[in-house]
């Protein structure tokens, strides 16, 4: 007999989350939906170029790495702006059905940037490679979402309608619908003569890159909120971003065959490769699976880079929960390309000085994209020892 937990049943009703498809995993069942979100955060207007074509956005990458750029002290702002609305979010919820159902934890991914939710859930080899196939065999629920801008959430305007403060609230009002219950009318639910609450016991957040960026801003701005963290493909370092927008050879996505407007780039395969990948190809990854990554890669608003200086680097001193921080070994974006010794735990302390336990990992022969190298498992394990070592 399959029984659910209790986020397994969060969207099984149609009146709280339109379309929703249920689809089966070998450890569990996912369900696929939309769900509106309504959000508000401060943002900006920033001194951008409009980005239309292939040369503009060349333009938009050589002038962000400029030097004189980056140490602009108003981060480029024209002026201040208020972005609000009710948001398509597409998402998918996925519950284990085996036997080693862990206790009612949740896990909350978010993506980075070029990539959606399939980054969590690679339909390549998804038994060596999908963090969700992982989670569900572990006994882990786990919800993940397309962030705005990307795979089937909505597409707003790149400069001033997708922004970092914004994803922020979208993230955090996702996660309240999970806490309370809402994202489904009914307070329980029947199943097999059982009646099962909706609301999860605990909430793990979970984030990729940029999706790291957003969750840290998280667990610093709503302690209160979560009941851990997993910082993945991240870290404020003196290498962190020094390679620069021109290292994604990027081309405007209008023009390489995306239906969005001004200001939204997409990586061509080589530019895939530089940031996601790394690590000895001969041993770290196969053509097949840099050909899935480029496969599956998405455009990304140049607003919402702008405005990454809103809420990356916050401090957290009242989070008292458990985070742990998985670097990839070779990750040329975050750390130049060696991610050994750019940090240390002492150094994330000063940030998470209350945090009940801080663990930091460096996934060996590894690159960006972490479940996209050939050791992703392992990582995935590192993270769930961590889960269960703090009671999640």
């Amino acid at each position: 007999m399959i029984t659910y937990t209790a986020t397994s049943l969060l969207l099984l009703s149609a009146a709280s989350a339109a379309a929703v498809r249920r689809t089966s995993h070998p450890h569990g069942l996912c369900h696929e939906f939309d769900v509106a979100i309504t959000a508000e955060a401060p943002g900006a207007v920033y001194d951008l170029p409009q980005v239309v074509d292939d040369i503009t956005t060349v333009q938009w990458a050589v002038q962000s790495d400029t030097w004189s750029w980056k140490a602009r002290p108003d981060h480029g702002i024209l002026e201040n702006i208020t972005i609000s609305g009710t948001y398509n979010i597409h998402a998918q919820l996925c519950v284990p059905t085996g036997p080693d159902r862990k206790t009612n934890t949740l896990q909350i991914a978010t993506h980075g940037g070029h990539y959606d939710r399939r980054y969590w859930d690679s339909e390549y080899k998804p038994e060596e490679h999908s963090y969700v196939y992982a989670s569900l065999a572990a006994g882990y629920s786990i919800l993940t979402y397309d962030r705005l801008g990307a795979g089937k959430s909505d597409i707003p305007d790149a400069y001033t309608g997708a922004q970092t403060a914004l994803e922020l609230d979208i993230l955090r009002q996702i996660t309240k619908k999970a806490r309370d219950g809402t994202l489904v009318p009914a307070a329980s639910w029947s199943y097999g003569g059982q009646d099962i609450p909706t609301k999860p016991d605990k909430i793990v957040h979970i984030g990729h890159s940029f999706g790291s960026v957003v969750t840290t801003a998280f667990l610093a701005t709503y302690p209160n909120e979560t009941d851990g963290g997993i910082i993945t493909g991240f870290a404020l370092n003196k290498y962190f971003g020094m390679t620069g927008f021109s290292s994604w050879y990027a081309n405007y996505a209008g023009t390489a065959g995306w239906d969005r407007g001004s200001g939204y780039v997409v990586n061509q395969k080589s530019g895939i490769q530089v940031v996601f990948f790394g690590g000895d190809p001969k041993t770290a990854f196969t053509q097949e699976l840099l050909d899935y990554g480029d496969s599956i890669k998405q455009p990304v608003p140049i607003g919402e880079l702008a405005s990454g200086a809103q809420i990356i680097g916050r401090p957290g001193p009242g989070l008292k929960a458990p985070v742990q921080f998985v670097l990839p070994e070779f990750d040329f974006f975050i750390c130049g390309g060696d991610c050994k010794g750019v940090t240390d735990v002492s150094t994330l302390r000063q940030t998470w000085p209350a945090a009940s336990d801080l663990e930091l990992v460096i996934q060996p022969n590894t690159g960006h994209a972490l479940p996209l190298h050939n050791n992703a498992t392992a990582g995935f394990q590192l993270s769930f020892d961590f889960l269960a070592r703090n009671g999640l």
